[in-house]
């Protein structure tokens, strides 16, 4: 444990892009399909031989952020920022990187995430503590049911209830609006009354197909719609929101804290869901959190399909922390068929358990990052 004033100087900044398979493909609001995950890992090492890590997925729908485009801004912009900087001075650093380059959420995340590894291991304290110490004690995690059939949907949600889940999420914005209607019914029997059930269209839904989405599940009990209409719809948002008997939530639109304060303002949403990728950062997504809860807002804490269980110990830990988590945890690491890690995260009875140890928490497998590196 690091007891001395003695500076923690970057010595190197490394941006790994890293293509990881699938357990099965997931389908999203307008059809897209992803079979494997497109994820960037930012290594952190330091003059005393300590490595932080950090990660984040590319997600050129909800970022704008590519594979390759992410390791160039690491490698020509935010990496260069870092080298031969005091990591101690982590906030610091943080706000440069955020000011660094226009967009570039993704990379300045990985790039936050692996100076928080690197300073919390330096310490010898976890992330949780870095951010100020757990306000729970235990989390509720959500799965993610987005399959081609009612019947697949059911039979998941199934197998997820066997578990010990009681969190589901249907994609939507896939099938006929009836099929949609059907598996939210089906999904709940399965489930039971006391189970957490939402939908998320990923900007995928019409007007039309929003409105009889809405009026047709409304007695399914959804705790709430996520994103029906593309990023900047917020008229169409607030349309639809006057009128829904489902509360609404922003996702692709929540880039910003203010973003979620305007649209907050508006009316047109009940809840957010927060992405470190989106935000640029743990903490930035720390503050957006803060300000979500003080507007009243429900929050989600969620990564991109899939990150490995470098990111998900990140928001894991950012989970515990965060004043209000009425809308649950979406970490993904498990749908991954491999994983970075030599044990990697899973959720335990519908839980996702506080990784122990300094950092992050976990033990990176530097050979599986070498096994799944992307040529680009």
């Amino acid at each position: 444990m690091h007891t001395d004033a003695t500076p923690l100087t970057i010595h190197r900044v490394e941006a790994i892009p890293v293509v990881l398979p699938l357990k099965k493909p997931i389908l999203m609001g307008g059809g897209q399909k992803f079979d494997r995950s497109q994820t960037l890992i930012v290594r952190i090492e330091a003059a005393n031989g300590l490595v932080g890590w950090g990660e984040a997925s590319a997600a050129p729908t909800m970022t704008g952020d590519t594979l390759a485009g992410m390791v160039a801004a690491v490698d020509a912009h935010l990496g260069r920022l870092l080298v031969g900087r005091d990591a101690m001075t982590r906030a610091r650093l943080g706000r440069e990187l955020a000011r660094a380059m226009i967009g570039n959420t993704g990379p300045k995340a990985a790039c936050d995430l692996a100076l928080f590894d690197l300073v919390g291991r330096h310490l010898g304290v976890s992330l949780t503590e870095l951010l100020g110490g757990a306000v729970r004690d235990s989390v509720l995690t959500m799965c993610l049911l987005g399959n081609p059939s009612v019947e697949e949907d059911v039979a998941e949600a199934g197998r997820y209830h066997a578990q010990g889940y009681r969190f589901f999420k249907l994609k939507v914005g896939v099938k006929r609006v009836e099929e949609e209607i059907e598996a939210a019914f089906a999904v709940r029997k399965v489930a039971g009354a006391q189970a957490i059930l939402c939908a998320d269209a990923n900007m995928g839904m019409s007007m039309e197909h929003a409105r009889r989405y809405v009026a047709g599940v409304a007695d399914a009990g959804l705790a709430f719609l996520e994103q029906p209409f593309r990023d900047a719809d917020l008229a169409g948002t607030l349309a639809l929101a006057r009128t829904s008997p489902v509360p609404l939530c922003a996702d692709e639109s929540a880039h910003s804290i203010e973003a979620i304060v305007d649209w907050q303002r508006a009316g047109a949403i009940a809840g957010v869901n927060l992405k470190t990728i989106k935000l640029g950062g743990t903490a930035a997504t720390l503050r957006a959190a803060v300000v979500a809860d003080t507007l009243g807002l429900a929050v989600d804490l969620a990564s991109k399909i899939a990150e490995s269980s470098i990111a998900t110990a990140g928001i894991v830990h950012l989970g515990y922390c965060i004043p209000n988590l009425d809308w649950g945890l979406s970490p993904t690491s498990h749908y991954l068929a491999a994983d970075l890690v030599r044990a990697p995260l899973a959720p335990v009875q519908g839980g996702s358990p506080r990784p122990a140890g300094p950092g992050l928490g976990v033990d990176v497998d530097e050979s599986a990052i070498a096994r799944h590196r992307a040529k680009l």
